[in-house]
């Protein structure tokens, strides 16, 4: 028979958390408890703690006139990172992304207006979509997860061009274990490494790992994926900064306070309530969302649900109610269109689905009326992000 997982009392992480994750004597899992800094800490203080190690980071290592690398996407935070940077700051940012190749029309649009709103540098990075979906079917076969070329495409790429130009900082927004499980306290102000990487964003494997003589994969498949080399980012002192170090971060606020100043796009998507968190990716919630739940028994709305117990802004029980309603949504749609993209056939993604751990049974769950007002307080001022329409691979977000 097998046993529930234990789960954390006050959020829903179980306790094998794939970030690693403890459980106090209270059953308060580390991510929570972390989480108390935010209402604990003198945040001013901590914004001006930024303040003191970026000057420094900068003056007299810079070669050229960009004072930082901001990697983005196509969803609302992006814009606070930016506003953070530019009109608090003061710095001169090149800003960055790796393209995901699953682009949406909202994505798109929250790209095109960053760069005018903030009147930025940009520079967009696309692999080969050739190569990348070769490296998307070995992901999957191996992990079931089309996303790990991604990661491993967008924690290089801004490294990569930080070290190219020499600049000596990189600003990401959220270390993405602390906010999570509580890997560290924010006093410890966690920065970007080889190690994070390789632990957290590509599951313990390296991309030179996944070149051999079974694999699909050439060497030179994997050149958009490989890390810089230590010495060449010692050589230029580049230092990879997380902003949620220094303010209180919370995605759901500061994308809303993105939408009211800069028109930031939002819109519905699938299999969750949350109209910010990557409505740029067409599969981050339909085959992604599949993917992740029948890996590690639990979909990204469960993600978004901890965010929501934490600030207080969700009970535990409506939580759990919210989390099983959206993980009984299909998304055959979206499902349809990947495999159309991958030139695979719906049946074998299927098959992969279910080879390893077939997810146990779900059944539509209502939600009263005060559960429905939560999910109905997140703001939309876009189309639906469905899944079903074919991916943009470029664009500028123009509905003609």
């Amino acid at each position: 028979m097998n046993r529930p997982r234990p789960t954390c009392s006050r959020c829903l992480y179980p306790v094998d958390h794939p970030f690693g994750l403890t459980l106090d004597h209270e059953g308060v899992c580390s991510g929570c408890r972390v989480h108390e800094e935010k209402t604990s800490l003198d945040w001013a203080a901590r914004a001006a703690r930024l303040r003191e190690v970026v000057i420094p980071s900068i003056i007299g290592r810079r070669r050229g006139d960009y004072d930082c690398v901001v990697p983005v996407r196509g969803s609302p935070e992006s814009f606070k990172v930016l506003d953070i940077v530019k009109n608090e700051l003061g710095l001169n940012p090149l800003v960055v992304a790796y393209n995901c190749q699953f682009h949406t029309p909202a994505g798109i649009a929250n790209i095109d207006l960053l760069r005018e709103v903030f009147d930025v540098d940009f520079r967009l990075h696309t692999s080969n979509p050739v190569i990348y979906k070769k490296l998307v079917r070995e992901s999957l076969a191996r992990f079931r997860s089309l996303r790990w070329p991604f990661l491993a495409g967008e924690t290089q790429f801004p490294v990569r061009v930080a070290a190219d130009k020499g600049i000596p900082l990189v600003i990401w927004p959220v270390h993405q274990p602390t906010e999570q499980t509580g890997t560290h306290s924010y006093v410890e102000e966690p920065e970007m490494s080889r190690r994070s990487r390789h632990c957290y964003d590509l599951l313990g494997w390296e991309p030179d790992e996944l070149v051999t003589t079974s694999s699909l994969l050439q060497p030179n498949d994997i050149e958009d994926l490989e890390y810089p080399a230590d010495a060449e980012l010692l050589e230029h002192g580049i230092r990879g900064l997380y902003l949620s170090n220094y303010y209180p971060w919370d995605t759901r606020r500061y994308s809303e306070e993105m939408v009211n100043r800069f028109g930031a796009r939002c819109a519905r998507q699938p299999r969750t309530f949350d109209t910010y968190d990557r409505i740029d990716d067409a599969t981050y919630m339909t085959v992604h969302d599949l993917l992740k739940q029948s890996r590690l028994g639990y979909s990204r709305v469960v993600d978004q649900l901890c965010r929501e117990i934490r600030f207080g802004r969700v009970s535990r029980a409506d939580a759990e109610i919210i989390a099983a309603h959206y993980a009984a949504q299909p998304v055959e749609e979206g499902v349809a269109e990947f495999a159309r993209w991958l030139g695979l056939a719906p049946e074998g993604f299927d098959w992969l689905l279910h080879k390893l751990s077939p997810p146990p049974p779900v059944s539509p769950t209502p939600l009263n009326a005060a559960q429905q007002a939560f999910v109905d307080s997140y703001r939309v001022n876009h189309e639906p992000v469905t899944g079903a329409e074919p991916y943009i691979l470029f664009g500028k977000g123009l509905s003609l």
